[in-house]
């Protein structure tokens, strides 16, 4: 479950939302990426983990920080590629990346923020019809 629980902080590149790394934070080379490090809270119910990780596969790997910076910055614009893998998740998916990001100390005070812009993302990127 602890490694499971790694999952939540690449998401939310996202809107997550956020980045499809598997691998604990602590053990990453890349200790540039935001989550890097940060301890994994309990999930908010049993099985809420599983449902992140199942979203994630959704995402392309080179979308995951874009997405992140996107939902901290909307001046950062997300290509058509990475717009399309925000679609494929779906708004549920996307609610839910921005839920477990949001879970984490560092991104508490943030939370209305990473739901309102997984939200807008969402609709944003499914308005292109890509």
């Amino acid at each position: 479950m602890a490694k499971l629980a790694y999952v939540i902080p690449t998401m939310l590149a996202l809107f997550l939302v956020c980045n499809t790394l598997a691998l604990e934070p602590t053990n990453s080379n890349n200790t540039e990426v935001p989550w890097y490090g940060l301890v994994i809270p309990p999930e908010p119910y049993d099985g809420f983990y599983i449902k992140v990780l199942s979203c994630l596969w959704n995402v392309d790997l080179s979308c995951g920080l874009k997405i992140y910076e996107h939902i901290f910055d909307e001046s950062k614009i997300l290509d058509d590629n990475c717009c399309r893998n925000v679609v494929k998740l779906g708004l549920q998916c996307s609610k839910r990346l921005g839920l477990a990001l949001s879970l984490f100390e560092k991104f508490k005070p943030q939370k209305a923020l990473i739901d309102r812009m997984s939200r807008k993302t969402y609709h944003e990127c499914n308005a292109r019809k890509l």
